[in-house]
């Protein structure tokens, strides 16, 4: 009986370990499935409104200027789920649309809300000299620039309906890995951008 108690006891380990790679496996598999899901419900799938990136697209290390003139790199994106908006620093009337709904699909997720950050990538931080709004309206927005030389960072977006992200002024959504998934017209709907994060931060659990 005694043999028995140690077997037990010298087992017990070795389940443990599985039961916490399942635990840190799960959140990882769950969203490998979900876009593997979306991605064979084809072009006009009705499960997701946004037009899908596939395979989804890993974004390389580049180097952004921010507001206060500061560098910024992809990876202090990764670990959250991305909004990205393109749109011109003198912000016209889509652009300030984009923003706005952009902050309240960020709110309406609510106690996941610190899961979801976002990022608005101008022309030319230089020329948002008058930003009082931003501070007032968005401050929870990053703000970023490439300036109008570099265009690491942004070309990565193109797609080949998009030439010009910029022009574009579309909305991406980036995984807290830095895998580009998800991409709308600035004509989206907010509530289908809303429904498909909701969907990606419940099946995933990551970030």
């Amino acid at each position: 009986m005694d043999n028995g108690k140690s077997k037990t006891k010298r087992g017990r380990p070795g389940w443990v370990s599985f039961a916490i790679f399942a635990i840190c496996a799960l959140p990882v598999i769950a969203a490998w499935w979900f876009l593997k899901a979306l991605e064979q419900e084809g072009e006009f799938a009705t499960r997701n409104y946004g037009e899908l990136i596939r395979p989804a697209r890993p974004l390389e290390e580049t180097t952004l200027k921010t507001l206060e003139g500061k560098d910024f790199t992809l990876s202090e994106l990764k670990g959250k789920w991305t909004l990205v908006v393109f749109g011109p620093a003198a912000c016209d009337d889509i652009c300030q649309e984009n923003l706005y709904e952009t902050r309240q699909i960020r709110l309406a997720v609510g106690k996941e809300m610190q899961r979801v950050q976002r990022l608005w990538v101008v022309n030319d931080v230089g020329s948002l000299s008058e930003s009082d709004w931003l501070e007032e309206q968005h401050p929870d927005l990053l703000i970023a620039s490439e300036g109008e030389k570099k265009k690491g960072f942004i070309d990565q977006f193109v797609l080949p309906k998009v030439p010009d992200p910029l022009a574009a002024q579309r909305v991406y959504i980036v995984d807290p890995i830095g895998n580009i998934v998800i991409t709308y017209p600035p004509e989206e709907a907010p509530e289908h951008i809303l429904k498909d994060l909701k969907r990606l931060l419940f099946v995933s659990q990551i970030g």
